[in-house]
């Protein structure tokens, strides 16, 4: 039987939204995300970054106590990074703090050891993986397009929808889980296509039946932003993205040929699975998203304060002002402050950063600056 999974990434750092406006995303995103899961019984990972986590904490506390009350009956908890980075444009060090950082909150706030990982953006290098298994974690997320590579290029024919074994240079080894983006006989994104109205839930319903036709021993792993019942609304102006959601949900939980599962269980459920080289993946956004436009003096400001930190290292600089600066570079490392065009070729133009969004990683990028001024 077909494997149901859901995999939501918590990121309130979301570049529409005004700094201190995050309340909306908790009360229209977050809150009838939950309720929904609990209501038809399915089960979902959670994936928050740190600072969400911090965050949800302060402003609703009683919301995070209902999903850690949930753990284990629909909801499993995993770990986002710290302020969700875009891996590609960070150094070896700055991803394993981002890591080690987000882990540690999970421990602290979500009172988990969390052993799954979503990449921001799917991103995934050798490198990263070092750093995964070195932190503990045992399984990640990552496209089904980029394992079926992975598959190819050692000539194995197993179904690129089921888990594999991710072989790292050190010998160690991680468990790739394969998300979807696309189900027979319908577009490309078709859950944030659906999501803004734009696609009948018929339409997807009919794709996941043919889905476990075809693949009754896989994964059918769905991937989307936590937000995405606030965020399409807002980004549309389509109104009816709860009642979509709520459709959708009442008519999968009710298919035949699918059973819900968490991530987790898929990862440790087949002893043997084959074993490949994942190929490196930059992930879904292009670099020049952060790189380039509106963004490139921000980038550049990154670059001078990353090398600026480093040299300080270098010169024994004192270790307090050191780490400061350190978490304000990685506070500034949350991609949705920085976008300068959004390069997306299904749907270009579509993010615009709010002031104060932009205006918190340049403050945080000039806080480390002054800092190692002194």
């Amino acid at each position: 039987m077909t494997k149901l999974g859901f995999a939501f990434n918590f990121n309130i750092q979301r570049c529409e939204i005004e700094v201190g406006d995050e309340m909306r995303i908790i009360s229209e995103g977050y809150r009838p995300l939950i309720a929904l899961f609990k209501k038809y019984g399915l089960k979902a990972d959670c994936f928050f970054s740190g600072f969400t986590s911090e965050l949800l904490q302060q402003m609703d506390p009683e919301l995070l106590d209902d999903i850690k009350a949930h753990k284990g009956k629909n909801f499993e908890l995993g770990t986002y990074t710290y302020t969700h980075p875009i891996p590609q444009l960070l150094v070896p060090k700055e991803f394993e703090m981002q890591m080690a950082k987000g882990l540690e909150l999970d421990r602290s706030i979500l009172e988990t050891e969390t052993e799954g990982f979503l990449p921001p953006e799917f991103a995934y290098s050798s490198e990263m993986g070092e750093v995964l298994s070195a932190q503990g974690i045992k399984w990640f997320v990552a496209l089904a397009s980029q394992i079926e590579k992975g598959l190819s290029q050692r000539g194995i024919l197993q179904d690129p929808y089921e888990p594999c074994t991710v072989l790292l240079p050190s010998g160690k080894t991680l468990i790739a889980v394969p998300a979807v983006y696309q189900l027979p006989d319908t577009p490309a994104r078709f859950f944030k296509l659906m999501m803004k109205g734009l696609l009948p839930v018929d339409t997807v319903i009919e794709g996941v039946r043919q889905f476990a036709a075809a693949h009754p021993d896989g994964v059918l792993l769905f991937k989307r932003d936590a937000e995405t019942i606030f965020i399409d609304n807002f980004n549309s102006g389509f109104t009816g993205t709860l009642e979509v959601m709520e459709e959708f949900l009442s008519k999968v939980s009710a298919l035949e040929g699918v059973e819900p599962a968490w991530i987790g269980e898929v990862a440790v459920a087949t002893p043997e699975t084959a074993e490949i080289e994942l190929p490196d993946y930059l992930g879904n956004t292009k670099i020049e998203t952060f790189t380039e436009g509106a963004a490139q003096e921000i980038w550049e400001l990154t670059k001078a304060v990353r090398d600026a930190i480093l040299a300080g290292e270098a010169a024994g600089m004192d270790e307090k002002i050191l780490q400061q600066a350190w978490d304000h570079l990685m506070l500034s490392h949350n991609s949705d402050g920085r976008i300068g065009y959004w390069f997306s070729e299904w749907n270009p133009g579509e993010h615009q950063v709010a002031p104060s969004r932009r205006q918190f990683v340049e403050d945080n990028l000039r806080a480390a600056q002054a800092l190692l001024a002194q």
